[in-house]
């Protein structure tokens, strides 16, 4: 932003901030007067809550007729009603409505006056006991009343669920506080107005004094702080967007704030004496509403003025010159209106200036509405947009259902003479578990539908992590996580930049549909020292950015079009970056959501990238001997559960925390095991065993029920070395194509003996595996055990055959059989020693 432009961003906020305290220095000046004038006469000074019988009077030909009668408010109670025409009120004989107006306003909520009307021909006289002026409400017609009230319950709606949008950015990131304060701020003008027209509604205007009334008065009090509030927030936030209050703010932001103070106090103080002198709250109605105009007005010029050629779809505030537009002609209008340039609140009817009041005051929603919209994109709104379906379809049907149910019930109970309050309670029992049920479902169905994109993203995810463990060099593995991640998440470019396994100082890179300005190695590398401490990801949008970087690296991000930065880790390790561009579709943007997959993403991709690096390492230790090759093989086994485990935790965390805690723990364990092996080619059967249990307490968390386990092993097995990881390969394998593959509960029965020695072949150790699963049907014809290796054999099994094949230099150690409807059955022999290698040494 040029120099120019800002200052005349400031002169134009400190010229708003001195405009609209205008109305409200002339409401001082006229306390002044009156308080001066009734000093020098030597009378007290006049102060109170004002009185209303809730009565529209209109003069009409020369007569003062009730317009309208507000339905269970005083006058109405007393039995006047639309039409009646004004002949006495308190024995006075009066001439104009307006004069009527003022008498009653000046009485104290309470009083009782004598009016009498004529109604046709007859003569109706009604003794009235005035109630409190409806403060900031206009029951002016049935029509407008209805308007706020619906008004009112939609701005509330869009309120709350900008709420429960905004509450989890806020906890992720400080931009987002301003936003969810603002929302904050607004709901309590339009929760505070909507509460107490449904209590209006349903109990009628308060009797002062009552409990009732002081609810009505804390009710008002803090919608007025919202709405004196959530101007002054509108200009925060869009002055903190475009950067000038940040940068201005130790000279600027007093002067802001000093209206809405005075504001403040004034009102406080009205409403805990009644009034202030003359002045009633009523009399600050139009300098909060001038003030609220000014606000908004200036908040929408801004906006205008700020960066008149910016439309990106990735700014919370980008809807358009156009509503910017509107919301400073409509606020100009207002302020105009209320200074009395154009004379829509004076030349008016009391019912149309009922309107433009109320349409001025659901003005807040607009902007708030606003940011509502541009906040719900960074946020989950697949849960949040299924939670408020669901939630208001199943209200709706409780509501329909209990309204029939009890309309037959009274029926019912009036011939039978039932206790009423029993048989009702019962039926209200009988809705709230049969609809507790019902949400259950709904909200399964309905998040399928909300989440199909999701959902398909997700799946996209899952299969690329099921086949990473075949990706056996670090440039494959970069290509492919970088076009699953562009496919998945839509997004226009992207870059994946790992660690060379082979040679540490250099780096690989994965590219997908590159555009200009194109991020290389350099630009990489001028940015990565501030993520290789830091974790955190950086987001081109504020609300969902969690990285702090210094401003060069910032703008560096920002000219090069990237969107999001998420650093890749690998065992706590930084092993790279994956750096996305701006999404595909049009105005789509990343969400909550997607940062999450992303980090789950990236943490997958992290785990690959370092298991890479080990194979390189063990490699390099054992390269001068065929053991090279077996480390290799087996490395491919080693993390294959640990992505499978890593899913299950993120299916329970949500549900299951407690059994999520668990299958960390075991993974944990896991971890250790794997660290502790390194690179022995050789572990005992009992260490073995314990993985295979950790292993097995992980499915179970996925299965449940599903998974039954029996374990055997003869105790003088428990000390013979076994190749590390063929055991677990083999059990994972029964339950990946044995048991996943079939509908209901399945067996897995693991047993190790030993298999005393016949003629010259020495014993051995027999560990069988078996599964209640779908069988293999290659298998089903074959009599017996078959060994050697089979074409069906997948890299699992390829590797436990190979490696026992280069350890003791025979191809019939692994046998299998299976059998339809029964399942499968593995059996390994393990030998006591092999002619090309000691199997108790450690590599």
């Amino acid at each position: 932003m040029t120099v120019r432009r800002s200052h005349i961003l400031h002169a134009l906020l400190l010229f708003a901030a001195a405009l609209s305290s205008w109305p409200l220095l002339q409401v001082g000046l006229d306390w002044y007067e009156v308080a001066s004038y009734q000093q020098d006469a030597n009378t007290p000074m006049e102060s109170g809550a004002r009185a209303s019988d809730w009565i529209v009077w209109e003069d009409d030909d020369g007569a003062i007729t009730a317009e309208y009668v507000f339905p269970a408010g005083p006058g109405y109670e007393a039995g006047i009603r639309d039409g009646d025409i004004l002949f006495l009120w308190d024995n006075q004989q009066y001439f104009y409505a307006e004069d009527l107006k003022n008498s009653i306003a000046f009485l104290g909520p309470g009083s009782t006056r004598t009016y009498l009307l004529t109604r046709g021909n007859d003569f109706v006289e009604a003794s009235v006991v005035l109630a409190r002026h409806p403060t900031f409400l206009y029951p002016r017609s049935g029509m407008l009343w209805q308007f706020s009230i619906w008004g009112f319950t939609f701005g509330s709606f869009l309120h709350l669920l900008g709420l429960f949008i905004a509450g989890p950015l806020a906890r992720h990131n400080r931009a987002a506080r301003l936003e969810l304060a603002l929302i904050a701020v607004s709901s309590l003008w339009i929760f505070g107005n909507l509460a107490r027209m449904l209590l209006v509604e349903l109990l009628g205007p308060p009797n002062a004094g009552s409990r009732y009334d002081t609810l009505f008065e804390v009710l008002t009090t803090v919608g007025l702080l919202g709405w004196i509030g959530f101007p002054l927030f509108l200009v925060l936030k869009v002055g903190t967007d475009v950067g000038i209050i940040s940068r201005s703010g130790r000279w600027l932001l007093p002067l802001l704030l000093m209206v809405p103070l005075v504001l403040v106090f004034v009102v406080l103080v009205t409403l805990a004496q009644g009034a202030l002198g003359p002045v009633s709250v009523e009399d600050l109605l139009m300098p909060i509403l001038f003030y609220a105009s000014c606000y908004i007005g200036v908040g929408a010029a801004v906006t205008l003025l700020a960066d008149p050629a910016a439309r990106s779809p990735e700014r919370v505030g980008d809807w358009g010159h156009l509503g910017s537009s509107v919301i400073l002609a409509v606020s100009f209008v207002v302020a105009l209106a209320v200074l009395g340039v154009i004379p829509l609140l004076t030349a008016l009817t009391e019912q149309m200036t009922g309107w433009i009041i109320v349409s001025a005051q659901l003005l807040a929603v607009v902007p708030v509405t606003v940011y509502t919209i541009g906040t719900l994109r960074y946020g989950k709104v697949d849960d949040i947009l299924s939670r408020t379906f669901v939630y208001t379809l199943a209200l709706g049907l409780i509501f329909f259902t209990f309204v029939v149910g009890v309309t037959v019930l009274d029926s019912w109970l009036a011939r039978s003479g039932h206790s009423r309050i029993v048989i009702e309670g019962l039926f209200v029992v009988v809705l709230l578990m049969l609809f507790e049920r019902l949400g259950r479902s709904l909200r399964v169905q309905v998040t399928r539908i909300f989440s199909a994109e999701r959902s398909r993203a997700r799946k996209q995810v899952s299969r690329f992590l099921e086949e990473i463990t075949d990706y056996l060099d670090a440039q494959t593995l970069a290509t492919e996580a970088v076009r699953v991640a562009a496919s998945a998440f839509g997004a226009r470019s992207a870059i994946l930049f790992l660690k060379s396994p082979a040679e540490p100082d250099t780096w690989v890179m994965g590219n997908f549909s590159p555009a200009p300005p194109y991020v290389t190695e350099h630009v990489f590398l001028s940015f990565w020292p501030h993520f290789r401490t830091n974790p955190s990801i950086w987001a081109r949008n504020p609300e969902l950015n969690t990285h702090t970087l210094p401003a060069r690296a910032h703008r560096s991000l920002m000219e090069y079009g990237i969107a999001l930065a998420i650093p890749v880790r690998g065992d706590g390790r930084p092993a790279g970056m994956l750096i996305l561009a701006g999404k595909t579709a049009r105005r789509a943007v990343y969400n909550l959501e997607d940062l999450e997959q992303l980090r789950s993403f990236a943490v997958h991709v992290g785990l690959a990238a370092e298991r890479l690096q080990m194979v390189e390492r063990e490699k390099r230790l054992a390269s001068e001997s065929s053991e090279a090759h077996l480390v290799a093989l087996r490395a491919q086994i080693n993390p294959h559960f640990l992505f499978n485990a890593l899913n299950t935790i993120l299916s329970l965390i949500e549900q299951q925390p407690s059994k999520a805690e668990e299958v960390v723990e075991n993974l944990a364990a896991i971890f250790r095991y794997t660290l502790h092996t390194g690179s022995k080619p050789f572990v005992p059967l009992a260490d073995e065993i314990q993985l295979v249990n950790r292993y097995l307490d992980i499915e179970q968390a996925r299965f449940g029920n599903r998974l039954k386990v029996d374990v055997s092993i003869e105790p003088e097995t428990r000390t013979h070395p076994v190749p590390a990881f063929a055991v677990q390969t083999m059990v994972e394998n029964a339950i990946k194509h044995g048991i996943e593959k079939v509908r209901g509960a399945g067996r897995l029965s693991i047993s190790a003996h030993l298999d005393e020695p016949t003629g010259a072949s020495a014993s051995m150790v027999v560990v069988e595996v078996t599964d209640s699963g779908a069988g293999i049907a290659a298998l089903f014809s074959e009599n017996g055990f078959s060994s050697g290796r089979q074409p069906f054999f997948g890299i699992g099994l390829s590797n436990v055959f190979e490696r026992m094949s280069q350890l003791y230099g025979r191809d019939d150690l692994l046998q299998l059989a299976s059998t339809p409807g029964e399942g499968t059955t593995a059996r390994l022999f393990i030998p006591n020693s092999t002619p090309s290698h000691d199997p108790n040494r450690n590599h």
